[in-house]
């Protein structure tokens, strides 16, 4: 148990994973910047998705990859506790540049070795790959071979997400490869993913009104899904809380026999890209 305890496990905090499992898992959590007309924030740390959304109603907050004193801060934590090696899962690098500056700084330091993933997800696309990780460790698995497995869970997770509106993902440069809509007009509302090859977001679907959204995640999530292989299952909400405690009522109903199931609440930084108002579903094959 002690040479495993070596091995430690870093995210960012757009991972938005709850803090009981950071906690039970031991996750190094680095994060991201947020600049307002008062100053920097640090998300997660001095500044919360609802703040954010007040915010939005008044100025357009800016987001900002850790500063490198920020990265190097965390990695001289985890030396100090004594850890060796690192398995590192980042927002995708299609929406931050947070991944590439800690493959920089992992180049960079001394007496640790660490493994930088590109997680090509976002929230809980990146939060359940980390605790996968973190689990593998504790359960004894070598570092390469931990490495090996968080390569397939980037691979076999499917993540979907409704926004109510696109105006913040244009305004901050986020839009990726979503197709642009009436929406506010004809009350379409879209359904996002993350393309596991670039790590850029794009259309998955679009409904009609707000009360569609929660079941065409169900379907999204069930057409991906593949009877007999074991799996995790995510549910997120971003500032409407009741309707992820009905989603997730009505999606453990149809998909009872997962590995984990993890409920977020969507963190600051992907908050002032996507707003309030937000519903999110995914499905992680773990074999």
């Amino acid at each position: 148990m002690l040479d495993n305890q070596k091995i430690a496990v870093i995210t960012d905090s757009c991972a938005d994973i709850p803090e009981e499992w950071v906690t039970r898992y031991h996750i190094f959590v680095l994060p991201l910047i947020i600049r307002c007309e008062d100053g920097e924030h640090h998300d997660g740390v001095d500044i919360t998705s609802r703040d954010i959304y007040k915010r939005l109603e008044t100025e357009l907050p800016k987001t900002s990859t850790p500063s490198g004193e920020d990265i190097e801060k965390l990695l001289e934590e985890i030396k100090r506790q004594g850890y060796t090696k690192a398995i590192a899962v980042m927002l995708s690098g299609g929406l931050s540049g947070t991944v590439n500056h800690l493959r920089l700084a992992a180049e960079e330091a001394d007496d640790l070795e660490i493994a930088v993933f590109d997680s090509h997800s976002g929230s809980i696309g990146i939060g359940v790959t980390a605790i996968m990780a973190a689990e593998y460790i504790e359960n004894g698995m070598s570092f390469e071979d931990v490495q090996e497995r968080v390569k397939k869970l980037i691979g076999q997770t499917n993540i979907f997400f409704s926004v109510d509106t696109l105006e913040h993902l244009h305004k901050g440069g986020r839009i990726g490869k979503v197709t642009a809509m009436a929406g506010s007009l004809l009350n379409i509302k879209p359904i996002l993913s993350v393309d596991k090859n670039d790590g850029e977001i794009y259309t998955a679907a679009k409904v009609r009104g707000h009360k569609a959204v929660a079941r065409k995640l169900q379907m999204l999530v069930k057409e991906v899904y593949e009877s007999g292989r074991p799996y995790n299952l995510m549910i997120a909400d971003g500032g409407v809380p009741e309707e992820g405690d009905e989603l997730e009522k009505e999606i453990k109903a149809m998909f009872p026999d997962y590995h984990h199931f993890i409920r977020v609440e969507i963190g600051a930084t992907l908050s002032v890209y996507i707003g309030s108002g937000v519903l999110g579903a995914a499905i992680q094959y773990i074999d």
